[in-house]
């Protein structure tokens, strides 16, 4: 395990200023202090071996994520009218999400530069993710959720061996988060700003193999729908596309498509800030809360992509669907399914498109 020699600095998304190797879990030093917390991305120098997508770090502790099944719906992308739809099985991951390509990046980053425990805030799949690979590191891990926590979600956690402090609402924990990482050693295993800034930026990179798996199961797709919180997943994708268009292997980036379970990033992309509060009641935990980040509005601008807002009960008739083809969907990750409906209907997707959905857990715990 050590970091890639190749990593040359981070860039900030929206300043562009350029910052040496290191923790920066607060985002851009810069846009922080004039109040805009902005994303930083990882730059890697160039080699003769470009192809090969960049991380942070080489041989990172592992629990044998990545390589998940792209299987093809035919019979899906028949019925909502579209020329071909794959399911991106993310809950084949060893924690059931694709939170553990983040956390191997992240945990093995937080080993290698001598911290001893790592704070997150979550209550569900980040934290039972960042718990099980605290553990493979031989780390502690400490997790502020909220105290209506999935109760399966909760058991996972402490089945690795994770700390739990509960808090009555999402927004509360972060405050927990930011002291034990700014007061107390602690690695910061997931956002706590408020606005937020999003994951520690060499967590984000694990996800940026999702493109390439897609690329080598199903040729470039012209779409992809993305369960989207505050846009870790939907950032990193996209940095694995952007680094495929970079290096010639693709002649363009796909869409990709943020869904939400009320409007968040439609209302922060028309005035162009994403410093807002849209809170909404929702079933869909892993994707609610009220805030966004300007990384998600990047990816949805950089990429061609729109916001789609999809209801519990939407997501409850695709959940069904997905379960009648023996696909085990947590409701989240079945809202990638009606948004393909809302998409067709408005005319983004049309019967030629090809469409990826990232089924981001299998739903074993709720």
């Amino acid at each position: 395990m050590q970091m890639n020699p190749r990593l040359s600095g981070l860039r900030c998304i929206r300043c562009a200023s350029l910052w040496p190797p290191g923790d920066y879990p607060e985002g851009c030093p810069t846009c922080l202090a004039a109040g805009h917390p902005a994303t930083l991305e990882c730059r890697y120098t160039s080699t003769d071996t470009d192809d090969a997508i960049p991380l942070p770090v080489l041989a990172p502790v592992t629990l044998g994520e990545g390589a998940t099944p792209c299987l093809d719906a035919a019979n899906l992308a028949q019925a909502e009218g579209v020329g071909q739809l794959w399911l991106k099985c993310e809950g084949a991951n060893p924690t059931g999400s694709h939170k553990d390509r983040m956390a191997a990046q992240l945990v093995s980053r937080a080993a290698l530069s001598g911290a001893t425990r790592v704070a997150a805030a979550s209550s569900g799949n980040a934290g039972v993710s960042i718990a099980a690979y605290c553990a493979a590191a031989g780390l502690h891990a400490d997790i502020a959720i909220t105290r209506n926590c999935p109760p399966l979600q909760r058991e996972a956690m402490e089945r690795f061996g994770a700390t739990l402090s509960a808090f009555d609402d999402s927004l509360a924990r972060w405050p927990y988060v930011e002291d034990l990482c700014r007061n107390h050693g602690a690695f910061a295993g997931t956002n706590y700003l408020n606005p937020p800034v999003g994951t520690h930026p060499y967590g984000v990179e694990g996800y940026k193999p999702i493109a390439q798996e897609i690329f080598d199961q199903c040729g470039a797709p012209t779409d992809i729908i993305v369960p989207t919180a505050r846009g870790d997943l939907l950032w990193g994708i996209f940095l694995g596309w952007q680094h495929l268009f970079d290096t010639g292997r693709i002649a363009r980036l796909p869409r990709l498509h943020a869904v939400e379970p009320y409007a968040r990033l439609s209302q922060a992309l028309a005035t162009g800030d994403a410093r807002g509060l849209w809170e909404g009641a929702t079933e869909q935990y892993s994707i609610a809360g009220g805030t966004c980040t300007l990384q998600s509005l990047a990816a949805l601008e950089r990429s061609g992509g729109t916001p789609v807002d999809v209801s519990d009960a939407a997501a409850t008739q695709a959940q069904q669907r997905l379960a009648r083809k023996g696909i085990s969907a947590e409701l989240s990750s079945a809202a990638a399914l009606a948004a393909v409906s809302q998409l067709r209907r408005a005319g983004v997707l049309d019967a030629e498109s090809s469409v990826v959905l990232m089924v981001t857990s299998d739903g074993r715990r709720g």
